[in-house]
């Protein structure tokens, strides 16, 4: 298996993996980003990204996104390097490839001088909370996040 960076010639199946990760988000969105980054355009709010190839099945299997935050939740140092996307095709898992594109992500950041790596996912995702753990990670909180739609404030009325 071969991880490196995400380069032009990776976009299309970049985007298409991205939209396996994020199936709500628009696909365009997704591969208008892809595109942006690979060509080197600012403002798309990520720092790094890497494509994994497997042996055994040609092309991409995988990806891993990069951004540096501020801060995040639950890590001592500022900026943190945060895991912003990270997929492995359904066929290509428990075969190593997640934990090298972190690896990859983790040489990234220590050759940057950053001491600790962030990321999150959903509570109820299990398998990624299973693959985090595996590749070393610690649960440092647990967050449920509240909406509250305030529509009735803008035709005018006030809710009950």
């Amino acid at each position: 298996m071969a991880i490196r960076p995400i380069e032009a010639r990776d976009v299309a199946a970049w985007a298409a993996m991205r939209g396996r990760l994020w199936p709500s988000a628009e696909a365009a969105d997704l591969a208008r980003e892809a595109q942006a980054f690979a060509a080197g355009s600012a403002g798309v709010g990520l720092d790094a990204a890497f494509v994994a190839n497997g042996d055994e099945e040609p092309g991409a299997v995988g990806f891993l996104e990069l951004s540096v935050r501020a801060f995040s939740d639950g890590c001592d140092s500022m900026p943190v390097p945060h895991v912003e996307g990270w997929y492995v095709e359904p066929s290509a898992r428990r075969r190593g490839v997640g934990r090298a594109l972190m690896r990859a992500a983790e040489e990234w950041a220590v050759a940057r001088g950053f001491s600790e790596l962030a990321s999150d996912t959903e509570v109820h995702n299990v398998a990624s909370a299973d693959a985090h753990e595996r590749c070393g990670f610690e649960e440092v909180d647990r967050l449920i996040k509240y909406r509250k739609r305030l529509t009735a404030y803008v035709r005018g009325s006030r809710p009950s």
